[in-house]
């Protein structure tokens, strides 16, 4: 056990810290005594090799603020839902294949980091977060995504890129609070035309994927300044483009457009 670790809780305890990092010590397991510092509302327990959830951070009911990244955890318990006043939860770089539905209880949280880990899929419940203003499910193994996460209107940075998602739900074009959406390094053939209401976008990537057509909807998408489409089967654009006057970067490459200098 770190010695550094254990100093740090003992400071901790006796001064009443509302902060905790513990970040980075090599820690297994995490010391005895974390469990009862209950004026904690901000805990950093990242880039350590421990690969249970402490059971001892359920009580931790303060906690705000929960950075577990980097880790080696492959599951967390149900009883995480307990810890109802997180604002930011971060589990990104483990090895989870899943999330409890408990999850779904969280609703204070504003941002939640998903990515780099092995889920396959995420829980229906992940559209009770309201609240949500940043999710991060990249780099995961993700073959579609719920229905529900349509409800996250306030969202407005989404990124599901590299996954394996093949469609997306027609639901993602109630979040019009969006300012950023990532899909790109997917299996998209096509996305849905309700995309086109997404009307606060600034960036949209959807390049590396196998995308055959983009619906004309794109075209009321005034705001955007980026715009990836390379790397699909695209062979036509829809002239609806031509209404995004505040592009700055479109990018089509890779794809079998015809060359506009031929007859």
């Amino acid at each position: 056990m770190s010695a550094i670790a254990v100093a740090r809780i003992q400071h901790a305890a006796v001064t009443r810290s509302a902060s905790l990092d513990l970040s980075g010590l090599g820690l297994t397991a995490v010391p005895e005594g974390l469990g009862d510092l209950t004026a904690l509302t901000e805990l950093y327990l990242s880039d350590n090799p421990f690969t249970a959830f402490p059971d001892s951070l359920t009580g931790l009911t303060g906690l705000t603020a929960l950075h577990l990244r980097g880790n080696r955890l492959t599951q967390v318990p149900d009883a995480l839902g307990d810890l109802t006043a997180l604002t930011v939860l971060n589990l990104s770089d483990n090895q989870l294949t899943a999330i409890p539905d408990s999850l779904g209880g969280l609703t204070a949280l504003t941002a939640l980091f998903l990515h780099g880990n092995q889920l396959a899929a995420v829980p229906a419940s992940l559209g009770h977060l309201t609240a949500l203003n940043t999710l991060y499910l990249h780099a995961n193994k993700l073959t579609a995504v719920p229905d529900t996460l349509g409800n996250l209107t306030a969202l407005t940075d989404l990124r599901l890129d590299d996954n394996e998602l093949t469609a997306l739900p027609d639901s993602l074009g109630n979040l019009t609070a969006l300012v950023e959406l990532y899909l790109y390094a997917n299996k998209l053939t096509a996305v849905p035309d309700t995309l086109g209401g997404l009307t606060a976008l600034i960036a949209l990537h959807l390049h590396d994927n196998l995308l055959t057509r983009v619906p004309d909807s794109l075209g009321r998408l005034t705001a955007l300044t980026v715009l990836n489409l390379s790397d699909n089967r695209l062979t036509a654009i829809p002239d609806g483009l031509g209404e995004l006057t505040a592009l700055t970067e479109l990018y089509l490459d890779g794809n079998p457009l015809p060359d506009p200098g031929l007859p």
